[in-house]
Parts: C-alpha cells; sequence; structure tokens
C-alpha cells in the first residue's frame, strides 16, 4: 500500500521483547493507530493474530501501539505476526470506519510478510469481541479462529437472530473465556447466550470461570496456563 514506504521511514524498528521486533504504522482512511509485533528470523510462512482492545469508544486513540504486546509472552513459539489497529469514540469497532481499519492492518501485513492466508486469527477483549463478531459478519477475509475474553457478542447478534447468519459464522473456531464475577458483562446475561450459541455454531468452545473477572489482567494473573494453551494451539 501506498502510504506504507513513507510510514516505513518514518517509524524506526526496535525490539518489543526478546525474539520480537515492533513497528509502529497507522493504516487506512482514519489512519488506525496501529503495532505490528514479528518475529525476528523467521522466513517461513506465519500466521497472523489481529488483537482488537476494550474501551473502544474512549478518547485514547492511539490503543493499538501498545494493546497487542499482551499477546507476546503466550505467543513466543506460535510463528505469528501479531497486530494491533486503534478504535476510538466514533471510530469504534462496529462503524465502518473501526472495520476498514482492520481490513487496512491485514492488507499491510499480507503486504510486507510472508503469511499464511489459512491461518488468520482474531482475538477481541471486552468490547473488542464486538470487533471480532462484526468482523466474522462483514470482513472480506475468512478466519481460521477466534478468542474472545470478557465479552458479550449477544449485543450485536441476538440468539433469536443466529440463524440468519449462521453461514457466515460457522468458518473457523470460537473460543470464549468467560468469568462469572465480570461487573461489565453478568454470568446471567453471558453464558446462556455463549451456550445457546456454541449449540448452533460449529467448532465452539466456552472455558467459563465461575470466579472469574472482567478483562485481561484477571486471565493473566490466575489462567495464564489456559491462556497460553488457547493462543498456540491451531
Amino acid at each position: 500500500m501506498r502510504f506504507w514506504g513513507t510510514l516505513f521511514l518514518a517509524l524506526a524498528i526496535h525490539a518489543s521483547a526478546t525474539g520480537w521486533d515492533s513497528l509502529r504504522v497507522q493504516v487506512g482512511p482514519t489512519q488506525s493507530a496501529s503495532g505490528i509485533w514479528s518475529q525476528k528470523g523467521s522466513k517461513a510462512p506465519r500466521g497472523l493474530v489481529v488483537w482488537l482492545h476494550g474501551g473502544m469508544q474512549s478518547s485514547k486513540c492511539e490503543k493499538g501501539y501498545e494493546a497487542g504486546k499482551a499477546l507476546l509472552p503466550y505467543m513466543d513459539k506460535a510463528g505469528v505476526v501479531i497486530a494491533s489497529p486503534s478504535a476510538c469514540m466514533d471510530r469504534h469497532w462496529v462503524t465502518p470506519q473501526g472495520l476498514g481499519a482492520v481490513e487496512a492492518l491485514i492488507d499491510t501485513v499480507f503486504a510486507h510478510y510472508n503469511i499464511d492466508p489459512k491461518r488468520i486469527w482474531l482475538v477481541g477483549v471486552s468490547d473488542g469481541g464486538y470487533g471480532v463478531m462484526n468482523y466474522s459478519l462483514q470482513g472480506k477475509r475468512a478466519l481460521a479462529k477466534r478468542v474472545l475474553i470478557s465479552t458479550f457478542p449477544g449485543a450485536l447478534v441476538p440468539l433469536q437472530d443466529l440463524a440468519q447468519v449462521q453461514q457466515q459464522l460457522n468458518v473457523g473456531r470460537w473460543i470464549y473465556l468467560q468469568g462469572g464475577a465480570d461487573a461489565i458483562f453478568p454470568a446471567a446475561q453471558t453464558k446462556p447466550w455463549i451456550e445457546g450459541f456454541c449449540n448452533q455454531i460449529s467448532h465452539c468452545e466456552l472455558h467459563w470461570e465461575p470466579t472469574g473477572e472482567h478483562d485481561m489482567s484477571w486471565w493473566n494473573t490466575n489462567r495464564a496456563d489456559l491462556l497460553r494453551q488457547v493462543f498456540t494451539a491451531k
């Protein structure tokens, strides 16, 4: 893409963690602030994991530069490129601008890295899960796997409407990590919806933690083993 050349000259690649290089770019018509992390020295085709952060309507419009770092400790041996766009204010994940930012970042990574098109994953935390659902319904590329953490896509797709979009959602795996003590998305709301979703959608699983709280920090502290399992499994 034409904007890449200018950005590549302006932004230095640097080590963000052992074994990883990082790059900051701005992509798409809204110039979404995005981070890209690639493992050093790899020439073989790699998977692409796109992280969609929470707080999608906040005034902080550069979360993507940092958000994807959360995956680095779990994917050091996974053979992937990690990419993280930003959403904010009226350019959140469930808008054409938000979807466009995701598409533009994926296109940028494909243009400049050796990516296996059959290994595209989306990870959504909190209302980043809305973005995962929105891309699954409207995105142009097939997804091999989705990981949804502390979220409730039922706000976008009620169970009674699921049959209308079932064909679109039956491609690739769905993995939910949800907690019973989530103060943002209560158990009485999330658990029945996710169970109903998994009853209708193929290759779907729920990892339910009765004492689990909202957001990534609880899972990092209490279920790092599960996160590594989920993020590295094909």
